[in-house]
């Protein structure tokens, strides 16, 4: 059974809720309300809909979603002091995730793909590695962040 582009949107979709139902429950670690955890994968898998990746990109790009996501959470969920702006070092790398995605989209849409699992981790890798690049960006620019601030003597 080949996956469609009706299942792959089902299943991002579905990713997506369960980590509005995880901050729900658990509290909001970010400190920045609940539409953020709506908006962030709307706006991006929205984005990608519209290239028409090959399906499960969407899928893999909402795990990327939700990876960056907890990964930031767990940062607050862990701590004995929570950071109330740890919310911002999520925000200022969404545009690189956002571009990473896209690059990744419409690679996948070029080529022809014969493994559904190819598309899956292209969404996955393409959201992860824009996000990261524009992470250590910003935690050597303008914040701190523990490992990923090189410190240069």
């Amino acid at each position: 059974m080949q996956p469609s582009r009706a299942n792959d949107t089902f299943i991002a979709t579905f990713i997506s809720l369960i980590i509005i139902f995880i901050s729900l429950t658990k509290g909001d670690a970010l400190y920045l309300g609940t539409w953020y955890y709506f908006t962030v994968p709307a706006i991006i898998l929205s984005l990608c809909a519209i290239i028409k990746p090959a399906p499960l990109f969407l899928t893999g790009a909402s795990l990327g979603i939700a990876i960056t996501i907890l990964c930031v959470m767990s940062v607050n969920w862990n701590a004995s002091r929570p950071e109330g702006l740890l919310g911002l070092g999520h925000i200022f790398s969404l545009p690189g995730a956002i571009i990473g995605v896209l690059l990744a989209a419409k690679k996948a849409r070029g080529q022809f793909i014969q493994l559904p699992y190819t598309s899956l981790s292209m969404g996955l890798g393409g959201i992860l590695i824009g996000y990261l690049i524009n992470q250590t960006i910003i935690c050597n620019t303008v914040m701190w962040c523990g490992p990923l601030s090189l410190t240069i003597k």
